[in-house]
Protein backbone atom coordinates (compact mmCIF):
# COMPACT_ATOMS: atom_id res chain seq x y z
CA UNK A 1 0.00 0.00 0.00
CA UNK A 2 1.57 3.26 -1.00
CA UNK A 3 0.30 6.86 0.14
CA UNK A 4 0.53 9.77 -1.88
CA UNK A 5 -0.62 12.97 -1.20
CA UNK A 6 0.44 15.79 1.18
CA UNK A 7 -1.02 14.58 3.92
CA UNK A 8 0.76 10.94 3.63
CA UNK A 9 3.62 12.31 5.54
CA UNK A 10 2.12 13.33 8.56
CA UNK A 11 -0.11 10.44 8.58
CA UNK A 12 3.08 8.20 8.61
CA UNK A 13 4.36 10.06 11.66
CA UNK A 14 0.89 9.55 13.53
CA UNK A 15 1.15 5.68 12.71
CA UNK A 16 4.61 5.68 14.14
CA UNK A 17 3.88 7.25 17.12
CA UNK A 18 0.59 5.53 17.63
CA UNK A 19 2.39 2.16 16.94
CA UNK A 20 4.43 2.42 20.18
CA UNK A 21 7.80 3.61 18.17
CA UNK A 22 10.07 5.12 21.04
CA UNK A 23 12.77 5.90 19.06
CA UNK A 24 12.29 9.87 19.19
CA UNK A 25 11.18 9.66 22.74
CA UNK A 26 14.44 7.68 24.36
CA UNK A 27 14.44 8.20 28.41
CA UNK A 28 18.14 9.10 29.89
CA UNK A 29 19.77 6.20 31.43
CA UNK A 30 22.08 6.34 34.72
CA UNK A 31 24.04 3.33 36.19
CA UNK A 32 26.97 3.23 38.94
CA UNK A 33 29.70 1.11 37.14
CA UNK A 34 31.88 -1.32 38.34
CA UNK A 35 35.01 0.73 38.27
CA UNK A 36 35.47 1.38 41.88
CA UNK A 37 34.83 -2.61 42.36
CA UNK A 38 37.43 -3.28 40.10
CA UNK A 39 39.79 -0.89 41.31
CA UNK A 40 39.10 -2.88 44.92
CA UNK A 41 39.81 -6.36 43.64
CA UNK A 42 43.40 -5.00 42.49
CA UNK A 43 43.87 -3.45 45.91
CA UNK A 44 42.78 -6.49 47.83
CA UNK A 45 44.80 -9.13 45.23
CA UNK A 46 47.90 -6.91 46.08
CA UNK A 47 48.32 -6.13 42.49
CA UNK A 48 47.74 -2.37 41.28
CA UNK A 49 49.74 -0.61 37.96
CA UNK A 50 50.36 2.56 37.85
CA UNK A 51 47.00 3.98 36.78
CA UNK A 52 48.71 7.07 34.87
CA UNK A 53 50.12 4.56 32.73
CA UNK A 54 47.32 1.88 32.30
CA UNK A 55 43.49 1.94 33.50
CA UNK A 56 42.69 -1.48 34.80
CA UNK A 57 39.14 -2.32 32.52
CA UNK A 58 38.26 -5.80 34.36
CA UNK A 59 39.26 -8.25 36.57
CA UNK A 60 38.66 -12.23 36.36
CA UNK A 61 38.90 -14.16 39.29
CA UNK A 62 38.83 -17.81 40.27
CA UNK A 63 39.90 -20.28 42.71
CA UNK A 64 43.54 -20.35 41.61
CA UNK A 65 43.87 -17.74 39.02
CA UNK A 66 43.33 -13.96 38.50
CA UNK A 67 43.53 -11.82 35.39
CA UNK A 68 43.50 -8.30 34.98
CA UNK A 69 43.14 -6.43 31.33
CA UNK A 70 44.34 -3.17 30.90
CA UNK A 71 44.11 -0.62 28.72
CA UNK A 72 46.86 1.77 27.98
CA UNK A 73 46.39 5.33 28.98
CA UNK A 74 49.62 7.45 27.42
CA UNK A 75 49.53 4.80 23.73
CA UNK A 76 45.53 4.26 23.63
CA UNK A 77 46.61 1.21 21.10
CA UNK A 78 48.13 -0.97 23.57
CA UNK A 79 46.22 -3.33 26.13
CA UNK A 80 47.55 -5.97 27.99
CA UNK A 81 46.50 -8.29 30.52
CA UNK A 82 48.29 -9.92 33.21
CA UNK A 83 47.85 -13.89 34.69
CA UNK A 84 48.33 -14.88 37.79
CA UNK A 85 48.82 -18.52 39.15
CA UNK A 86 48.53 -19.30 42.69
CA UNK A 87 50.20 -22.96 42.37
CA UNK A 88 48.13 -26.16 43.97
CA UNK A 89 50.20 -29.05 45.03
CA UNK A 90 50.26 -32.17 42.69
CA UNK A 91 47.58 -30.37 39.89
CA UNK A 92 49.96 -27.58 38.05
CA UNK A 93 53.34 -27.96 36.56
CA UNK A 94 55.07 -25.01 37.81
CA UNK A 95 57.87 -25.48 35.15
CA UNK A 96 55.09 -25.74 32.63
CA UNK A 97 53.55 -21.89 33.73
CA UNK A 98 56.58 -21.01 34.06
CA UNK A 99 57.32 -21.25 30.29
CA UNK A 100 57.25 -18.48 28.70
CA UNK A 101 56.63 -20.21 24.60
CA UNK A 102 53.67 -22.29 26.07
CA UNK A 103 51.92 -18.44 26.71
CA UNK A 104 53.27 -17.37 23.62
CA UNK A 105 51.82 -20.35 21.13
CA UNK A 106 48.51 -18.94 22.12
CA UNK A 107 49.39 -15.67 20.70
CA UNK A 108 51.32 -16.91 17.45
CA UNK A 109 48.83 -19.29 16.05
CA UNK A 110 45.98 -16.24 15.87
CA UNK A 111 49.11 -13.85 14.21
CA UNK A 112 50.26 -13.59 9.97
CA UNK A 113 53.83 -13.23 10.04
CA UNK A 114 55.16 -13.84 13.46
CA UNK A 115 58.47 -13.04 14.25
CA UNK A 116 60.42 -13.55 17.91
CA UNK A 117 63.01 -10.73 17.77
CA UNK A 118 64.38 -11.13 21.50
CA UNK A 119 63.89 -13.86 23.85
CA UNK A 120 65.72 -13.41 28.00
CA UNK A 121 65.78 -14.14 30.82
CA UNK A 122 66.61 -12.25 34.19
CA UNK A 123 67.50 -13.16 38.02
CA UNK A 124 65.62 -10.53 40.26
CA UNK A 125 66.74 -11.58 43.76
CA UNK A 126 65.27 -15.38 43.88
CA UNK A 127 62.76 -14.96 41.19
CA UNK A 128 62.85 -15.17 37.64
CA UNK A 129 61.49 -13.27 34.31
CA UNK A 130 61.65 -14.52 31.11
CA UNK A 131 60.55 -12.52 28.07
CA UNK A 132 60.15 -12.39 24.75
CA UNK A 133 59.53 -9.45 22.71
CA UNK A 134 57.77 -10.10 18.94
CA UNK A 135 56.03 -8.12 16.01
CA UNK A 136 53.36 -9.71 13.46
CA UNK A 137 51.30 -8.74 10.50
CA UNK A 138 48.08 -7.17 11.59
CA UNK A 139 44.44 -7.37 10.22
CA UNK A 140 44.38 -3.48 10.21
CA UNK A 141 45.29 -2.06 6.76
CA UNK A 142 46.78 1.27 5.88
CA UNK A 143 45.86 3.75 2.88
CA UNK A 144 47.95 1.31 0.53
CA UNK A 145 46.22 -1.49 1.92
CA UNK A 146 49.31 -3.22 3.41
CA UNK A 147 48.92 -5.08 7.03
CA UNK A 148 49.92 -2.83 9.73
CA UNK A 149 52.66 -4.12 12.10
CA UNK A 150 51.70 -5.00 15.72
CA UNK A 151 54.21 -5.48 17.99
CA UNK A 152 54.55 -7.51 21.71
CA UNK A 153 56.25 -8.75 24.73
CA UNK A 154 54.99 -11.41 26.48
CA UNK A 155 56.59 -12.78 30.09
CA UNK A 156 56.38 -14.80 32.74
CA UNK A 157 57.90 -13.78 36.42
CA UNK A 158 58.27 -16.95 38.92
CA UNK A 159 58.37 -15.60 42.37
CA UNK A 160 57.24 -17.45 45.94
CA UNK A 161 54.32 -15.62 48.36
CA UNK A 162 55.31 -17.11 51.50
CA UNK A 163 55.94 -20.91 51.32
CA UNK A 164 54.35 -21.04 48.00
CA UNK A 165 54.83 -20.32 44.12
CA UNK A 166 53.28 -17.74 42.39
CA UNK A 167 53.80 -17.50 38.51
CA UNK A 168 52.42 -14.48 36.69
CA UNK A 169 51.75 -14.54 32.76
CA UNK A 170 52.15 -11.02 31.40
CA UNK A 171 51.44 -9.45 27.59
CA UNK A 172 51.75 -6.04 26.42
CA UNK A 173 50.54 -5.10 23.01
CA UNK A 174 49.83 -2.65 20.32
CA UNK A 175 49.04 -2.13 16.32
CA UNK A 176 51.02 0.83 14.57
CA UNK A 177 53.29 1.35 17.12
CA UNK A 178 56.84 3.01 15.87
CA UNK A 179 58.93 0.24 17.57
CA UNK A 180 59.50 -3.46 19.45
CA UNK A 181 58.59 -3.32 22.90
CA UNK A 182 61.83 -4.12 25.40
CA UNK A 183 62.59 -5.23 28.86
CA UNK A 184 61.48 -1.18 30.63
CA UNK A 185 58.00 -1.89 29.00
CA UNK A 186 57.17 -4.25 31.37
CA UNK A 187 58.65 -2.20 34.96
CA UNK A 188 54.94 -1.05 35.20
CA UNK A 189 53.37 -4.56 36.04
CA UNK A 190 56.72 -5.94 37.46
CA UNK A 191 56.98 -3.07 40.64
CA UNK A 192 53.70 -4.57 42.04
CA UNK A 193 55.71 -7.82 41.97
CA UNK A 194 59.08 -6.91 43.27
CA UNK A 195 57.37 -4.81 46.18
CA UNK A 196 56.30 -7.36 47.68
Amino acid sequence: MMFKGPGSSLLLAALLLVSGCNVLVQPDRSYLNNQGVIAYTARAAGYAVDQDRYRLQRVELEWDTATFYYAGVVDKREDAWVLRFSLKTGEQDPVALEDVYSHLALIEGLRDDFKIETDKKELLGESRLRFVSYNYNSRQRDEDGKAVRGYGIIATFAATSGDFPVVYAMKIEAVGRKGSYTRADLDPFLRPMLAR
